[in-house]
């Protein structure tokens, strides 16, 4: 399990934001919260960043992965409208989500 962050690059968006790359909870962990607690622990990383003050948590999920986008929903992600091609299919695409800091 794990998750991998950094903080997005200047031409990734207009705000100061942090990029979630990717969240994995092998099969036999799922279902346990963990991946919950993961997400949970990079968003807090990202809002204790203060220099600068990090205003999105942002991600991108890939079209056909509803389970994905569901959990993401759940821990508050919204779309944004943005998407980008699949580089690994290039018949499909990857959708923006992103979570604001409360109060931004």
């Amino acid at each position: 399990m794990g998750y991998v962050i950094r903080p997005a690059r200047a031409e990734d968006g207009e705000v100061p934001q942090t990029h979630v790359v990717g969240v994995y909870v092998r099969p036999e962990h799922r279902g346990a919260g963990l991946a919950q607690e993961l997400l949970g622990a990079a968003i807090r990383w990202s809002w204790g960043i203060t220099e600068p003050v990090v205003a999105r948590v942002r991600l991108w999920v890939h079209e056909g992965n509803g389970r994905a986008e569901a959990f993401y929903r759940g821990m508050g992600f919204v779309t944004t409208g943005r998407t980008v091609g699949d580089p690994k299919n290039a018949g499909a695409v990857e959708r923006e989500m992103a979570l604001g800091r409360q109060g931004a």
